[in-house]
């Protein structure tokens, strides 16, 4: 593969290039749709060896995978410290527009930047600089519209992604993690590679129209949310920044936005046909029992 590449995920482009040394990898199938050209909004340089460099106070501690340290201006995030052979670090600056990659044992396994979270952890931080969140969703695109189903793990993401695969005018961009962004006057949802059970990933882009936060039940049902209630439910189905108090304060406005904006709704469902039925009949301001 070649030595240098690009990754566009949710309309952000990442340039990857090694700086020192070098080893072949394969772009994982995840990830090929979304190989990008033009000019890269991140540079991820990539190193073979540990860095020299103190890795300060612990801030945010996300063990048994990763935990961030902060030296200065610098974040530095400690990956698989526990594997030798795995051990990655991810630094960055505060102004996130480029990052170094460091694979600590050189010759150790899986030496590329696929495996493990730093990719999304990248993406995390980025987005926190006013640019948007990533959220634990299904989306999907009907009719050109964008419809979100978020919820924690178990929720239904996954079940729903395969019902609306089933549909014809519809495109299932992501099964578990979506990107929100506000971008040219309206809200956005893009596909991520960072797929669930099902599946699916899409590099593709729609305006966001409506969410839908799940809930497993009996009967399918569709309620309206208040603002207070949706912005709660984003944030608990989300990946906020929470070592960041800047990144914070960004994503819970950003939420606020888009509960302001969007048209918010909790989906009782069970896994039947009638409920892809009720939700292309649903308006705005209807309460729907089947």
């Amino acid at each position: 593969m070649p030595s240098n590449f690009k990754i566009n995920i949710g309309d952000i482009t990442t340039a990857v290039e090694w700086q020192s040394g070098r080893y072949e990898f394969d772009i994982p199938q995840a990830y090929q749709p979304f190989i990008a050209a033009g000019p890269g909004d991140i540079r991820m340089n990539l190193h073979l060896g540990a860095p020299e460099l103190e890795l300060g106070d612990k801030v945010f501690d996300s063990q048994p995978i990763w935990c961030l340290h902060r030296n200065g201006a610098e974040s530095i995030i400690d990956i698989f410290d526990h594997h030798p052979d795995l051990r990655r670090l991810l630094v960055f600056p505060r102004q996130l527009n480029r990052a170094d990659l460091f694979f600590a044992a050189p010759g150790g396994k899986f030496i590329d930047p696929f495996f493990g979270p730093a990719m999304e952890l990248l993406m995390v931080n980025h987005l926190a600089q006013g640019q948007g969140a990533i959220i634990h969703a299904c989306g999907i695109e009907y009719n050109g519209n964008g419809l979100l189903f978020t919820g924690e793990s178990g929720a239904g993401k996954s079940t729903l992604a395969n019902m609306w695969n089933r549909e014809k005018r519809a495109a299932v961009l992501s099964d578990d993690r979506t990107i929100v962004r506000y971008i040219d006057g309206e809200f956005r949802m893009y596909g991520t590679p960072w797929h669930g059970e099902a599946k699916f990933g899409s590099p593709e882009g729609v305006k966001l129209e409506k969410i839908f936060f799940l809930r497993h039940s009996q009967k399918n049902a569709i309620q309206p949310l208040n603002r207070a209630e949706s912005v709660l439910q984003m944030l608990q189905c989300s990946f906020p920044p929470y070592w960041d108090a800047a990144g914070m304060e960004f994503t819970m406005g950003f939420f606020e936005n888009v509960a302001t904006h969007v048209s918010c709704h909790e989906l009782a469902f069970e896994p039947d046909k009638r409920v892809i039925d009720l939700i292309k009949g649903h308006a705005d301001t209807a309460s729907s029992v089947i």
